[in-house]
């Protein structure tokens, strides 16, 4: 901060006056001001900013490529240098005007261009940017009116980012789900979440089924994971679902920690024996996560491979 004094003609004793207070603009006060291109860096004062880019993790578990009395029915290995857009869409923006914040008060902007390909990856990219009035961009992708599907297997393998304040999801939509009618099939359709992280607690995953016949009786069951291995953003972790009439089965690693059958909705609609669609998205902000801290963006959500299998 810089103070700037003046001296007052009237005053008998001539002391100096404060009469305004301006921010000062250095090259480590932890912001992105002036005409920085990043936290700390560059434009005319300075050092040039430093591309950040995606660590792949070298170890962690894969998930087979086969089951017994299972067919792949489909799958992206990510194996080309762009997304194919005949298995994915693109979710943008905001959410606006009838899903702000994406019903989540989330602080980024979604685009089709922070996501890339590395060593067989899927790496999307929340990045610290001024993006149409918000802070931060990120991508989110999903398979509605691509593919839809009912009762399998999803084998999910990935590595989250490290950033507090990022908030992962992979998850299930009903078919009939809209995002500018979301009350329409919300939560009456049915929301199940695969996988979801928070950036602030690396050891810990969590799954969820969402029901309710409206609004006003949305229900929810989370369980958590807490992993005593590795953290969840260094290796490569395989998060699945097994779905089935009347039966969800969240594992990880293959190891089963959470089921949730049409018992357990306590009266409420059991919706999820009809189509969904799948979608994945890293969010930053939001009513779960911790606030982001700038100075950990850029972060990186890295997925190797989804897979999904069907009974023969």
């Amino acid at each position: 901060m810089i103070t700037i004094f003046s001296s007052c003609s009237t005053s008998s004793q001539n002391e100096p006056e404060e009469v305004i207070i301006l921010p000062s603009v250095t090259c480590s006060d932890g912001f992105q001001n002036g005409d920085e291109e990043g936290i700390d860096c560059g434009g005319a004062l300075c050092a040039p900013c430093q591309e950040v880019t995606a660590i792949i993790p070298t170890s962690g578990y894969e998930s087979p490529t086969t089951y017994v009395d299972y067919d792949l029915v489909w799958s992206d290995e990510f194996n080309a240098d762009s997304l194919d857009e005949n298995k994915w869409g693109f979710h943008l923006a905001s959410g606006c005007p009838n899903l702000c914040g994406w019903g989540n008060n989330e602080l980024q902007y979604y685009t089709k261009d922070n996501h890339s390909f590395k060593d067989g990856n899927l790496i999307i990219t929340a990045k610290r940017e001024n993006k149409n009035g918000f802070k931060y961009s990120s991508t989110k992708i999903q398979t509605d009116n691509k593919f839809e599907f009912k009762y399998g297997r999803i084998d999910i393998r990935a590595s989250m980012p490290s950033a507090t304040g990022t908030w992962v999801a992979f998850w299930l939509l009903n078919k009939d789900y809209e995002v500018q009618n979301p009350a329409k099939e919300w939560p009456s359709g049915g929301e199940i979440d695969i996988m979801e992280y928070l950036g602030q607690a690396k050891n810990k995953i969590f799954g969820t089924p969402h029901y309710g016949k409206d609004l006003a009786n949305h229900k929810y069951n989370s369980t958590y994971y807490t992993t005593i291995a590795d953290t969840f953003d260094k290796s490569y972790y395989v998060f699945s679902l097994v779905w089935e009439k009347d039966k969800l089965t969240w594992l990880i690693n293959d190891k089963i920690y959470k089921t949730f059958t049409k018992e357990h909705t306590g009266g409420q609609p059991y919706p999820f024996n009809d189509k969904f669609y799948l979608l994945m998205n890293l969010s930053v902000g939001g009513n779960l996560p911790d606030p982001p801290l700038e100075s950990q963006y850029p972060t990186f959500l890295i997925v190797d491979y989804i897979r999904v299998f069907q009974e023969k």
